[in-house]
């Protein structure tokens, strides 16, 4: 494991490396038991599954907290600073992108609303504009909520990347909150023929692609 290589952890600290190897396996069978089984078939039901998954983050993200909290006390200075210097070379093994940066990119995924992709889609009526026109905004203050918790600088130190990470899960919960009305409205308003065209129009984008 990497960070047991670049730390090599004492005999007092190897109780806490444990625990915090213990956590993270809890954690990461919490988000596997959250994947789907099966490609959720309407927007509704890929909308409740993502905040499924979202939900499964946040259980694990708790879980962490205490163990990684425990561990990082234990360490020496020095330790420290080669745990924060493994996690920046991380960082730029991915290409350099920080996180402000993939925060701004993920909340711009809420208001990139295909719309018009949507109403070639649908063809919607003058009820059923008005509809998406709704889901628009919700989408678009969406965005306003995730990108009010994108940081300005990348977090220091683990505890403070879990924080934001935290902070950046439950902004997320509440942009999903915020679509949900408008996207149940909109689609309760399509009938049967624009609600099957609504459900497939993302694997015809990708058949088109």
């Amino acid at each position: 494991m990497g960070i047991e290589k670049v730390l090599q952890p004492s005999g007092e600290q190897r109780a806490s490396f444990d625990d915090l190897k213990a956590a993270s396996t809890k954690a990461a069978e919490i988000m596997k038991a959250s994947c789907p089984n099966e490609t959720p078939l309407t927007p509704i039901s890929r909308l409740d599954a993502v905040e499924k998954r979202v939900d499964a983050m946040i259980q694990a993200v708790q879980i962490l907290r205490a163990p990684l909290d425990t561990f990082y006390g234990s360490l020496s200075d020095e330790q420290r600073r080669r745990l924060d210097s493994l996690a920046e070379g991380q960082v730029r093994n991915r290409g350099g992108t920080s996180l402000a940066q993939l925060c701004s990119e993920s909340a711009g995924q809420f208001t990139a609303l295909p719309s018009e992709q949507i109403q070639q889609t649908v063809q919607p009526n003058e009820q059923q504009s008005a509809a998406l026109e709704a889901l628009k905004v919700a989408s678009t203050k969406a965005a306003d909520i995730l990108n009010g918790t994108c940081p300005s600088q990348p977090p220091a130190t683990p505890g403070v990347r879990l924080d934001a990470m935290a902070r950046r899960l439950n902004a997320t919960v509440e942009a999903l909150n915020t679509v949900r009305p408008a996207l149940q409205d909109f689609y309760a308003s399509l009938n049967d023929e624009q609600k099957a065209r609504f459900n497939t129009m993302n694997q015809q984008a990708q058949h088109q692609g």
